[in-house]
Formats: structure tokens, sequence, C-alpha cells
């Protein structure tokens, strides 16, 4: 976080608030929808890939995911597929298989060790996906 630029936090429709960086780019840069933790845009994500751990999903995940879809856990124990090792409902990333940059940010519905055991059902809830509406939000105008 800059230590001497302002920050600016604006209200937005449907009870989402945003923070946006200092100028000269004022982006997103993390968001926040009800009372809910405060989430980094998937552009901050693409800038500090290491800032959350990293889940990746197999190819075939893939459309569905840049969908809005929540991630199934089979998408991410597959051969493809990779999980850090995280508790529930921990903040990560989502990334594809053979890509560099992320495609979503989610909460884990279970921990790492449980998705791995159950191998079904929700793994990750979506909350932030490429081409999403806060994707296509570029930027406030300065």
């Amino acid at each position: 976080m800059p230590k001497k630029d302002s920050l600016i936090m604006c209200k937005c429709k449907d009870n989402i608030q945003v923070l946006v960086g200092p100028a000269p780019d004022n982006e997103f840069i993390f968001f926040q929808c009800r009372q809910g933790p405060w989430l980094p845009t998937l552009r901050l994500l693409h800038q500090y890939p290491d800032i959350l751990p990293k889940f990746r999903v197999d190819r075939g995940a893939i459309r569905f995911v840049l969908s809005g879809a929540n991630i199934m856990a089979p998408g991410l124990t597959s051969p493809g597929g990779h999980m850090d090792p995280v508790p529930a409902e921990s903040l990560v990333g989502i990334f594809a298989e053979g890509k560099e940059h992320a495609l979503a940010i989610g909460v884990t519905t279970m921990s790492s060790e449980q998705i791995a055991a159950d191998n079904k059902g929700i793994a990750v809830e979506n909350t932030h996906w490429l081409k999403d509406g806060m994707w296509t939000l570029r930027s406030l105008a300065p």
C-alpha cells in the first residue's frame, strides 16, 4: 500500500464498496460486498500474484470458471489441478493449467485436505473472475 498517496473509498450499488488506488492510475485495488471481507481485484492479483494462496484448475474447468461458476473439487484434484494448503473459508487465487495469470478469486468452502479427500462438490465459491462487472470497470476518471 502506498504510504504517502491517498486512497479513495467508493460506495456503489448493491452494498459494494471499492478502494481505489492513488493517481495517476486510479485503479480499483480492493472491493467488499456487504459486510464480507475486503478482496483484492484481479488486476492487483495480476501485479502481485503471490498475495494469495494459489489453486490451479485443469483445462476442462477454465470455460466454466470464466462464466462465473463455482469451482468444483474434481477440477482441482485432477492431474492438471493443484492446491496450496489452506483452511476452510480462505481467500484464494484461481489459476488455470498452462496459463500465467489468475482467472478468478474465490473463497474455499472446505480445507484443501478435505477437498482432496472428498473430491466432490463445490470447493471454491467464485467471487470475481475475468470479464465480470468488476473487471470491466477500468478506473475512475481523474
